[in-house]
């Protein structure tokens, strides 16, 4: 009996601590290692410095010089300036002014020599020089670098309102700015519903439709003239994205329509006419066709569509009930953010002298159409058209090149643009972060997102100390970095596998082992810290073997 007795306590010993080793290896090492290999990583993220984007003011410093022929009137024109651009809301101009002698100025007579002048002031990029002259014709005359001159007569007002519409555009730029913050509250204006959006890249597809080859011949070399005209254009423009240009024929196209046939001026002549409210209708068979979404930076089409006989002369008519062009062969239009389409008529002698089944061979116009595409572009990057203002002139463009000012003006509005869509970026991107906690975070996700934030701080930085042109390269990298971080696809990894669905599977898996293992906890419990009853039980176990001796030996 005894023997039986002092054997119970080895096994309860060794049964306790087969307990304590699984409960050692499944809530000790089991649970953890679950915990951890079930976790969705995350690297941790500057969500306030990314929420301290609301307040960033971003504004642009612009250097102006004002070269007078008096102090009187230099210091009254940089003082007037800074007052009426006090207010603005993105800029803050940096004025200063200077008096120029009479003599350097009175036997400069044309343009070229006030060029001379103007190239001894330092500008730098964004920088502008306002110079009066003495021999000028015009009130205003806006050079094709970055300097304005106004002759002695010019009011401060005319002065004001060229620099205001033609140069800073800030009104334009503040809009830009407020309806990519809060679309919803701001409607952009014709130029902002024009432009293309801002990208890194750009596909120009120069297009040639032809819609009857077999009456209709073309004689022209499309290539040459991607390569001669519309690539220098836009390697001029380099600084502010890649082109990339692109040129292809079509055939068998015809208009989805069919045109309206009017009467001409004489009575034995009609021509075809094209309502321009009905212009949209025709980019949408053209879309199917130009093949332009060949990757993944917009595409700017231009077209020229070749008018066959049957339907020439086809013109298009205003709104109003007026033809567009009434002494061309030629007919434009220009389509927001798709591009620009040429219609070009064959001359009515050739058509008419062709016999019925004898094709017709047409030469196009290449200056004629060059310009116009040269001008569509300018309107579809963000050059627009200046609007009329008494006095004022601009010097013609020379060549394909464009005006240096104007290049400016371009790396403002894209600035703006890019600093704009890089903090609304993040901003979206961390607010996703927080809501939905099974996104996965990898370090190259957060590392971007990081340089992003870095990108946008020093770029508005930039800006505000004038330097526009490092302003500008920081933020096309913010701009790029933020939408790849964005759009990086390693976002998606566990959005499949929400937090329920992982206790749902792995509950039932881990509770039938578990429950045995938590009620042996009580028992290691009882063994190793034994409480009143235990200690009790103890004592009646010795008394009662203790008695069970003293009756042995009697």
């Amino acid at each position: 009996m005894g023997a039986i007795l002092s054997s119970d306590q080895p096994k309860e010993k060794y049964r306790v601590y087969a307990s304590l080793s699984f409960a050692v290896l499944l809530l000790g090492i089991g649970v953890p290692l679950w915990w951890h290999t079930t976790t969705v990583p995350r690297v941790t993220l500057p969500y306030n410095g990314i929420d301290e984007l609301s307040q960033m003011d971003i504004k642009i410093t612009t250097k102006i010089t004002v070269a007078a022929l008096s102090h009187n009137r230099a210091e009254l024109l940089a003082h007037e300036i800074r007052r009426i651009f006090a207010n603005a809301e993105i800029y803050q101009l940096d004025v200063e002014y200077q008096v120029i002698s009479n003599n350097l100025l009175a036997s400069v007579f044309t343009y070229h020599e006030l060029e001379k002048v103007a190239s001894t002031f330092d500008l730098d990029v964004g920088g502008l020089l306002l110079l009066e002259a003495i021999n000028l014709n015009d009130a205003v005359l806006v050079g094709s670098k970055r300097t304005l001159y106004f002759s002695t007569e010019t009011s401060i007002a005319t002065l004001i309102q060229v620099l205001s519409e033609w140069i800073l555009r800030d009104k334009s730029m503040a809009l830009t700015k407020n309806a990519l913050a809060e679309p919803t509250l701001h409607s952009l204006d014709e130029e902002n519903r024009r432009r293309f959006p801002a990208s890194p890249a750009y596909d120009v597809l120069v297009t040639l439709v032809n819609p009857d080859p077999e009456k209709l011949k073309i004689d022209w070399d499309l290539k040459i003239v991607t390569e001669e005209y519309i690539q220098p254009f836009l390697d001029e423009l380099s600084v502010l994205s890649n082109f990339s240009v692109k040129s292809q024929w079509l055939y068998l196209l015809p208009l989805d329509m069919n045109p309206r046939r009017v009467p001409d001026s004489s009575p034995s002549r009609k021509h075809f006419a094209l309502r321009e409210s009905v212009l949209p209708q025709l980019v949408t068979p053209l879309e199917k066709k130009l093949a332009s979404q060949v990757s993944l930076h917009p595409c700017i089409n231009l077209v020229v569509y070749m008018v066959p006989c049957d339907n020439a002369p086809l013109h298009i008519y205003t709104r109003s009930g007026h033809r567009s062009r009434t002494d061309s062969n030629m007919e434009a239009f220009l389509s927001p953010r798709w591009g620009g389409v040429v219609l070009i008529n064959p001359l009515s002698e050739i058509c008419e002298s062709a016999q019925e089944d004898e094709a017709v061979t047409v030469i196009p116009e290449e200056t004629a159409i060059v310009g116009t595409f040269l001008a569509q572009l300018r309107l579809l990057l963000g050059i627009p058209e200046m609007t009329s203002i008494n006095g004022a002139t601009t010097v013609p463009l020379v060549g394909l090149k464009s005006r240096d000012w104007e290049i400016d003006s371009l790396l403002r509005f894209r600035t703006i643009e890019q600093l704009t869509s890089a903090k609304l970026t993040l901003q979206s991107l961390a607010r996703l972060l927080k809501e939905i906690s099974n996104i996965v975070i990898t370090d190259v996700v957060g590392n971007r997102i990081k340089t992003a934030l870095d990108l946008v701080h020093e770029s508005a930085k930039l800006l505000e100390r004038g330097d526009l042109e490092r302003s500008f390269i920081l933020s096309k990298e913010a701009f790029i970095i933020s939408e790849a971080a964005f759009s990086d696809p390693t976002l998606l990894a566990l959005l499949y596998f929400p937090e329920d669905q992982k206790y749902a599977v792995y509950i039932p898996l881990f509770l039938p082992a578990m429950i045995p293992v938590i009620l042996s906890l009580k028992n290691i419990q009882k063994y190793y810290f034994p409480g009143k009853d235990n200690t009790k039980k103890k004592m009646e176990h010795k008394e009662r073997k203790n008695n069970e001796e003293s009756k042995t030996e009697s």
